[in-house]
């Protein structure tokens, strides 16, 4: 079997994000990941279309980001979008566009498929006979998955994310205590309605992916500079995670920027991503996750190079 070097990008709501990686089979080795905030979806929800000052952020971003597949000679492009381009009337032109410019295949993923290709990301390094269940929360959606051996019986993603909760929700910075329980009562009722908790089964593993999450790790781990080997694998209870979102309600936003923990970026809807992995914990009756590294990238990397995306 040939070893494929293929680049992911993904155009997500909050960040735009990197990776570069060989790919044999299940087997993937990255050669180079990146992230930068580019907020591609702000104001989405209010407007309905991507606005130009998000689109030349994103723009430059990838524009870097091409620069590096090339300089590492990647064979096998892929630009992903998803939930703000879903939402946008304008997304669909702008992230074709993009792709086409840069001579990169490009993908439009559906809720369904994006919940699929985070678990099978997760799945990654995890016993191959246990059942997982996996949670995303993004910038504008968040997606809950169950399965095992990397392939997902069971998909939903939800139009709730930490931007759109933040835009919807939360006006006040510190919040007020009555939007945070308006925005918890908010997630529980969306939850409700779009999750079938009976297909998730009885979970061997639960999984958190993706930048609230490892976010959240960093910060319960006390980290001054962010490190991708202590967060992987590390667990929280759903005790210990109310207790940080309770401080960080509490914090100005000039003291949550202050945070080594947080990326540039992620200060201002750090609290809602907050809300909603706890609320999802709560509605699975989930008592603790382990933090993954391995996401939504890595899955679409090992399905493109197999043909399968």
């Amino acid at each position: 079997m040939s070893t494929r070097r293929v680049t992911v990008v993904d155009t997500g709501t909050n960040s735009t994000r990197m990776l570069v990686a060989d790919v044999e089979g299940n087997f993937l080795k990255e050669l180079a990941r990146d992230t930068q905030t580019t907020r591609l979806g702000e104001g989405v929800q209010e407007h309905g279309r991507l606005s130009e000052s998000a689109m030349r952020r994103v723009e430059r971003c990838f524009s870097g980001f091409r620069k590096k597949s090339r300089f590492l000679e990647s064979d096998y492009n892929l630009l992903l979008a998803t939930s703000s381009v879903r939402d946008a009337i304008n997304g669909e032109e702008f992230i074709a566009s993009l792709a086409k410019r840069a001579a990169f295949d490009c993908r439009i993923l559906t809720g369904e498929q994006e919940a699929g290709l985070a678990f099978a990301g997760a799945s990654i390094g995890q016993p191959q006979e246990a059942r997982l269940l996996m949670m995303d929360v993004g910038g504008g959606s968040t997606e809950v998955a169950a399965g095992s051996g990397g392939k997902a019986d069971y998909a939903v993603s939800l139009d709730l994310g930490c931007v759109r909760l933040k835009e919807t929700m939360l006006s006040q910075d510190p919040p007020e205590p009555a939007e945070m329980d308006a925005a918890a009562a908010h997630v529980q009722g969306l939850l409700r309605q779009a999750v079938d908790i009976k297909r998730l089964g009885r979970p061997d593993q639960a999984l958190a992916v993706a930048g609230t999450a490892t976010s959240l790790a960093a910060i319960d781990l006390g980290l001054e500079v962010y490190d991708r080997e202590q967060i992987h694998g590390h667990v929280m209870g759903r005790e210990r995670l109310g207790e940080i979102t309770s401080r960080l309600a509490a914090m100005k936003p000039g003291e949550r920027r202050k945070m080594a923990a947080l990326a540039k970026g992620r200060a201002d809807v750090i609290v809602a991503g907050a809300l909603i992995l706890t609320g999802v914990m709560e509605s699975a009756g989930i008592g603790e996750i382990m933090i993954s590294e391995n996401d939504l990238l890595d899955g679409a990397a090992l399905r493109y190079a197999g043909g399968e995306l």
